[in-house]
């Protein structure tokens, strides 16, 4: 038979370890003249936060056709029949950078126009454009049921009288939706030297056309 033996012995012994005290290394110089830091870059930004704030309610009036209104130019001027052509959208797809509002007035109809001035003075061309450039949030009109049936919105925009030069003025706007047959739109617009009245009625003014309605805001 063979046979094989595994010794292990322990024991406790001490290790000597040579070491010395040690402290922190000298300061790097750095050179205070020529070193600049990198600009930090960031990632694109986005252009406005979410959710853009709505409109509580919308509208839009068209009309294109004869109509009487009221334009003033120095002092100059009064009831006043052409050809109008007014669109107007207010707070478009709920959002108020989709307002728009643009007029186009013709004071003279056809070859031998009939004289539209103060009686006993020589007649003066009425015609003007219109352009809004800015809104404000427009005041919602509504039922006893609450539903929306027309807006109030004011602004800024710029009027050309004819033969003029263009102006800064300001607006209001009013629309009301009722049906049938009793649509209205209202718009006054107050230059440095022009003023004009605009008041059109469906029954008046047949081919108006004015939309009112409600709009949710964003809520979670």
């Amino acid at each position: 038979m063979t046979m094989c033996k595994d010794v292990q012995v322990e024991a406790e012994v001490k290790l000597e370890v040579e070491a010395k005290f040690c402290g922190p290394r000298p300061v790097i110089p750095i050179e205070e003249e020529g070193f600049v830091c990198p600009t930090p870059r960031f990632p694109q930004q986005c252009p406005t936060f979410f959710p853009t704030l709505n409109c509580d309610c919308q509208g839009a009036a068209e009309f294109d056709g004869e109509a009487t209104i009221l334009v003033f130019e120095d002092g100059l001027g009064g009831s006043t029949t052409g050809n109008l052509d007014l669109t107007a959208l207010v707070c478009d797809q709920c959002t108020l950078s989709g307002s728009r509002i643009q007029v186009t007035y013709i004071d003279t109809l056809g070859p031998t126009p009939t004289p539209t001035g103060t009686p006993g003075e020589a007649d003066i061309d009425q015609s003007f454009t219109f352009t809004a450039n800015d809104f404000s949030q427009p005041t919602c009109a509504t039922d006893a049921a609450g539903v929306v049936t027309g807006l109030t919105v004011t602004g800024t925009g710029v009027i050309t009288p004819a033969g003029g030069v263009p102006e800064n003025a300001t607006f209001t706007l009013i629309l009301a939706d009722a049906d049938p047959l009793g649509d209205t739109a209202t718009l006054l617009i107050t230059g440095a030297t022009s003023t004009v009245t605009i008041a059109l009625t469906e029954v008046a003014n047949p081919g108006l056309e004015v939309e009112a309605g409600d709009c949710d805001r964003f809520t979670v």
